[in-house]
């Protein structure tokens, strides 16, 4: 599942895509059984870092990404978001090779999620009977968080993969380039994580100037759950995903722009039921190795 990035090439993933993907793929199936009695919505699916539609696992694995699973599901229109040229080419030519009796309904287009997205929700907001799901899957830090704002035009079911690399930048003491400080204001919105996940150390250094510590990683997740809780008035299911020496990669957020009652119980119910199954899969299996 190639991402939102200027490099061209295969894109890698771990253990941890078979989860991602295999989440998407019960929600999707939930979601298209749930709305299926309901005839007058218009359901749609947004993928806004489609890629070339395939992901290639480092033991050789090419597994199909996003844009196959969301289109074994009956949605009116598919939009697929993609940077690159090439990946753009090839998912045209692999849906056209695995699902031609789709090809109306679908929309590729190249660009970036940040300009293309907001345009689609408009679009959706201007049509009562739509529905859908929104999955963002960035390589990196592309997606901004005022993107995430203009998603509250429609009715949207959104799975957000956050890129816990942005840990990594926060660097001990604050010590964080003009650039990256930048890139973290555009991804998280505005500059209060600096407040937020750094400590003023009691005590001063050689220099007589102000240390700070860094707050563990529990306390950016906790930050962004905070941010998401605030923005959609929804309290986020979310689900860390780690590497083989358990450092965090992506943190999987679910969020939900419908103000139904009904429908946020149901939709919040089954996503949490999704993470425990999984979770607990993985639990039996590790206890059995």
């Amino acid at each position: 599942m190639g991402k939102q990035t200027k490099k061209s090439g295969s894109q890698f993933g771990g253990d941890w895509t078979l989860e991602k993907l295999e989440i998407i793929d019960k929600y999707l199936n939930f979601y298209i059984e749930a709305l299926k009695k309901q005839i007058w919505a218009r359901k749609v699916y947004i993928d806004a870092f489609a890629g070339s539609g395939k992901t290639d696992l480092p033991n050789g694995t090419i597994l199909e990404g996003s844009p196959s699973i969301a289109l074994k599901y009956d949605f009116a229109e598919y939009f697929f978001i993609e940077y690159d040229a090439k990946r753009i080419s090839e998912l045209k030519n692999y849906i056209s090779t695995k699902f031609p009796e789709k090809l109306d309904k679908v929309h590729l287009i190249q660009g970036d999620c940040n300009t293309e997205l907001p345009k689609i929700f408009t679009a959706l907001s201007k049509n009562n009977n739509s529905r859908g799901v929104m999955f963002l899957d960035p390589y990196a830090l592309e997606l901004k968080w005022k993107t995430l704002v203009l998603s509250k035009q429609a009715h949207l079911d959104i799975w957000y993969l956050f890129p816990m690399m942005t840990n990594r930048l926060l660097q001990k003491n604050k010590r964080i380039s003009d650039s990256f400080r930048q890139k973290l204001n555009t991804l998280l919105g505005n500059e209060d994580w600096e407040q937020k996940l750094y400590q003023e150390s009691p005590q001063l250094n050689l220099f007589n100037e102000v240390e700070y510590t860094k707050e563990p990683v529990e306390e950016l997740v906790k930050y962004i759950a905070n941010k998401l809780r605030e923005l959609f008035q929804y309290e986020p299911k979310m689900k860390l995903f780690k590497n083989s020496t358990s450092s965090p990669l992506f943190l999987l957020c679910f969020m939900i722009t419908n103000p139904s009652p009904k429908a946020i119980g149901l939709s919040s119910k089954v996503a949490s039921e999704i993470f425990a199954k999984i979770d607990d899969r993985k639990r039996i299996s590790e206890e059995e190795a």
